[in-house]
């Protein structure tokens, strides 16, 4: 016991800066100290909850600075990107047997001011902590994961694929890029995520099973929400230098009407039940560094009244390591979104301050835009800037005819950051 105590003694005064005085004091209850010294320690430090489950922590900052320009007004704002906003995140892993595993995720969001929800009133915006997911999983290597609680849905993400590394700089939902909601100006109110409305599917509370990879192919289903269900198909894969990403899914949601809706499709289409069809293919050329996305989605509302929507998306570019630092990602970009149909009424004001009811029988929009995205890999950390141009094509029911409805352009140039950890 006392070999032991002086070998804690020395270690204690090798990794602190004690007193002479202090160290002096060596008495029979060294290993109480050090014991009580452990306990302070163990308090004071964050660690997981016990020995069978392991937990991970990690996440994302990714915050930017944009400019808009809505033909009359301008602006800089600051805030949290909508394509891949920051986060941190919690997942625990433990091994039941050779086959079974069972575990945990938990992601939180942080955002400081919701970029696509800013606009020309409000700098703002939501800042909230939210949650992302809260989930409990059960996976056979052999069999597939089952998945319960707040996540994704099986086609979550599935127009976004893209092996170009365009990364946090862009991405096929534009419901959320910088300045999705700023306003046409001419539109009696109409914001740009209300054309550009729903592209990629949320999170809900589910239960979803992911098969096991067959030679490439993942198969998804989930079911949630009281009357939302979907499935889904992925690949990936790569052969002679090109890698290759994609999926497509078949996406219901019967419950939207009424309070209880999941979704509220913006504007155009108010508390409506739906379907659609959606997914996207990339394809990489690893030896030059070319690529290609391609996104789309085709939905069908429960009411007569309205037509489908259509949507595509297309973006190319060059995926090289030009820099030591990191690869580099120059692209372009170009979308459309086709809503017709008896799509929206709304009131605005005329010069004679009373309010008239609005009809559009067509709304359609236009983006295109380049980027870059420049990776830091010592660092985990992704440079990115780029410019967008929105247009808005309205034609408007008025006393029984079809009239054109004159809109000013968006435009909006974007330059942000985002770092792992």
């Amino acid at each position: 016991m006392k070999a032991k105590c002086i070998g804690v003694a020395l270690l204690l005064a090798a990794s602190t800066a004690w007193t002479p005085a202090f160290a002096a004091d060596l008495g029979g209850d060294c290993c109480a100290d050090l014991e009580e010294r452990v306990a302070e320690l163990e308090a004071t430090t964050a660690r997981k909850g016990n020995r069978k489950v392991s937990l991970t922590v990690s996440g994302q900052v990714n915050e930017l600075v944009y400019w808009w320009d809505d033909g009359v007004e301008s602006n800089v704002y600051v805030g949290t990107s909508g394509f891949s906003s920051s986060r941190f995140r919690f997942r625990g892993d433990a091994k039941i047997n050779a086959d079974w595993s069972a575990g945990y995720y938990i992601e939180i969001e942080t955002v400081s001011a919701q970029v696509s929800g800013t606009s020309a009133s409000d700098d703002d915006s939501s800042v909230a902590v939210q949650l992302r997911h809260s989930t409990w999983f059960l996976k056979s290597k052999q069999l597939g994961t089952l998945w319960v609680g707040h996540t994704s849905h099986a086609t979550d993400d599935i127009v976004l694929f893209a092996n170009g590394g365009t990364g946090a700089a862009t991405a096929a939902n534009y419901n959320v890029a910088p300045g999705a909601n700023i306003t046409f100006r001419g539109s009696n109110g109409l914001e740009l995520n209300d054309i550009f409305d729903f592209l990629d599917t949320d999170r809900a509370n589910v239960i979803r099973y992911d098969s096991p990879t067959f030679a490439g192919f993942t198969i998804s289903a989930s079911w949630g929400e009281d009357d939302m269900w979907d499935v889904a198909l992925k690949y990936a894969g790569e052969f002679n230098g090109i890698k290759i990403a994609g999926g497509i899914g078949y996406h219901v949601e019967r419950d939207v009407t009424g309070d209880n809706g999941s979704h509220n499709l913006g504007e155009l289409y108010p508390n409506v039940d739906f379907e659609d069809v959606r997914g996207s293919i990339s394809v990489l050329h690893e030896p030059t560094g070319l690529f290609v996305d391609f996104a789309g989605v085709h939905r069908e509302f429960d009411d007569p009244r309205f037509d489908d929507f259509n949507y595509w998306m297309i973006r190319g570019g060059i995926y090289r390591k030009w820099f030591a630092i990191g690869k580099t990602s120059i692209f372009g970009e170009y979308a459309e979104a086709q809503n017709s149909g008896n799509l929206l009424t709304t009131t605005g004001s005329v010069a004679d301050d009373n309010l008239r009811r609005v009809t559009y029988t067509s709304a359609d929009g236009t983006l295109y835009g380049i980027g870059i995205n420049q990776y830091i890999d010592a660092a985990a950390m992704e440079l990115y800037a780029g410019w967008r141009h929105f247009e808005a094509d309205l034609v408007e029911l008025n006393d029984g005819r079809r009239v054109s409805v004159p809109t000013d352009d968006i435009d909006t140039v974007y330059a942000g950051a985002r770092i792992q950890f």
